[in-house]
């Protein structure tokens, strides 16, 4: 469960710190984030069913959170 947990916060993570540095800071993709993150839950599920409900959950709450990271400037400012 953990090992799930960890992997999720991996990919999303590394994925959004890679479209960071490649796009301006002031425009981050997080459109781009957020439908990777949506579409790799998806093909989980479709995948395994019901096995990585952690998995998939997880990833799809740290995309959320990195979408609102990584644009904390444009959304408060």
């Amino acid at each position: 469960m953990l090992n799930q947990v960890l992997f999720a916060l991996f990919i999303v993570a590394d994925f959004a710190l890679f479209l960071f540095f490649q796009h301006n800071a002031y425009v981050f993709p997080w459109f781009a984030l957020l439908g990777a993150g949506i579409g790799l839950g998806i093909i989980v599920l479709c995948w395994t069913g019901k096995k990585y409900t952690y998995f998939i959950a997880t990833l799809l709450v740290f995309t959320a959170v990195f979408s609102v990271i990584y644009n904390w400037q444009a959304i408060f400012h």
